[in-house]
């Protein structure tokens, strides 16, 4: 059987708009990006028509592989991730479109399948005129692992580009100039949440503005206590509840602090116009130096690089009350949740065992809240940091001058402390059975999935 030529060219992204490339690049930038971990993108087509755009960030390692409908809009999207020996399907989406005047991700059906390690897929359909359904299924076999990628070996295949097999991937000539200047990129990988403005929630008098236009002013930090850590291992929880979320939410981070007393405040910020104060954020002090990074605070087993865009791994809360405290205080404070009596409750008590935990209330009410390990320049904890993350997004924090032990500022700013990876623990995967990528196994249990769902729902519906 005669070959299907697929032809391969690199770029910015894909401009749906214009319905080709952005800014053209060529083979040998792309291949530089690549080793460097700077994005890149690459598309591939079939007789001028486009059929799959593979992105690629290294750096971040991330793979985006979309593939385009018949009307040349990408409806259908697989997002791996790099974990160091193979790279695994996080999320795969689709978008029904009804007709061929459907805009690109307008459909008004939506189907997003995530993937955890060695855990049930979760399958969303999400309709606008239904609402929106989820369930929870068995993937049948490692149909989520693929081999690392290589430059010039594209995640695709026959069933993905609707063409038939053998394939023979041949590049396009090279533009004859690459655009040069400052652009809006036109995609980047996903990131998980980023900490916000926590240098200037604990310096009083500061004003932080969002994207949104909502101004707070930040009052005076509000003393809590001295909380005692007679192990050093750190939990952040609902004490109300801690016994309820399972073990890994009462799990203690991998960031130890040494045994003792630390100083534990809350940051209090007011919005414009308003007359009560809010909690924002809530800190135990270790030290007085200034943070010069952050990480996002994780047990054993969390793994950052399977986040999607904003996500974080957090603590729940049901009660309206969070609280940072020992692990030593965790056993206690669930066998006094359990007890069946006053009488029996306090008897679980072992001498001032509950006392190694401060309570604060938890922002707006319940919800899941990330936890952030600020560092000094020599890499020693700083403060562990409580983000109840009322701020919303595209902040700007003016400082109300300079003043001794104040975060580092310049002119009227409070300039962030960049963010780094967690402290990650993660316990060695079995990995066995990771292929080359073929998208019809998992497009067929895709799609069974999604038409079986569609299916309950209607009954369940009535229709």
């Amino acid at each position: 059987m005669e070959a299907t030529r697929v032809e391969v060219a690199y770029c910015e992204g894909w401009d749906a708009a214009a319905h080709a490339m952005f800014r053209p690049l060529k083979e040998e930038t792309a291949r530089e990006r690549h080793s460097a971990g700077r994005r890149y993108a690459v598309l591939l087509s079939i007789d001028a028509e486009p059929r799959a755009l593979v992105q690629v960030d290294t750096g971040a390692g991330y793979v985006g592989v979309f593939a385009f409908d018949l009307a040349g809009r990408r409806s259908l999207k697989f997002s791996y991730r790099d974990l160091d020996d193979h790279l695994m399907l996080r999320e795969l989406k689709a978008w029904r479109h009804v007709d061929d005047e459907e805009p690109e991700f307008g459909a008004d059906l939506r189907i997003t399948f995530r993937f955890w390690p060695d855990e049930p897929v979760r399958a969303t359909l999400d309709d606008a005129r239904r609402g929106q359904f989820t369930s929870y299924v068995k993937l049948p076999g490692p149909l989520h692992r693929i081999p690392l990628l290589e430059f010039g070996r594209w995640p695709v295949d026959g069933w993905l580009l609707g063409a038939f097999e053998p394939l023979e991937f041949g590049t396009a000539p090279d533009p004859e100039t690459e655009a040069t200047g400052a652009f809006w990129a036109p995609w980047s990988a996903p990131e998980g949440a980023k900490p916000t403005a926590l240098e200037a929630l604990f310096v009083a008098g500061a004003r932080i503005r969002n994207g949104q236009g909502d101004v707070f002013e930040v009052r005076e930090p509000g003393a809590v206590g001295r909380l005692r850590l007679t192990t050093g291992r750190v939990v952040a929880a609902d004490p109300a509840t801690v016994e309820l979320q399972g073990e890994q939410a009462a799990a203690p981070y991998t960031v130890t602090l040494a045994p003792g007393e630390y100083a534990m405040e809350t940051a209090r910020i007011r919005g414009a116009g308003r007359q009560v104060d809010v909690v924002a954020a809530a800190r135990v002090v270790v030290s007085g130096a200034a943070t010069e990074t952050w990480e996002l605070a994780l047990r054993p087993g969390q793994d950052e690089r399977l986040l999607g865009a904003s996500e974080f791994f957090g603590f729940v809360v049901d009660s309206g009350t969070a609280a940072f405290m020992d692990a030593s205080a965790v056993p206690a404070l669930a066998a006094y949740q359990d007890a069946d009596d006053a009488e029996a409750a306090e008897a679980t008590i072992p001498g001032d065992g509950i006392g190694e935990l401060l309570t604060f209330p938890s922002g707006k009410g319940d919800g899941s809240y990330p936890v952030w390990i600020g560092r000094d320049a020599a890499g020693a904890v700083t403060c562990l940091v409580a983000d109840m993350r009322l701020l919303g997004r595209g902040v700007e924090v003016e400082a109300p001058g300079s003043a001794e032990g104040a975060p580092r500022s310049t002119g009227n700013a409070i300039e962030p402390a960049r963010q780094v990876p967690g402290e990650a623990v993660l316990e060695a995967r079995d990995v066995t059975g990771v292929e080359t990528f073929s998208s019809q196994g998992i497009l067929e249990f895709f799609n069974d999935t999604a038409d079986a769902q569609a299916e309950f729902w209607a009954r369940r519906m009535g229709r």
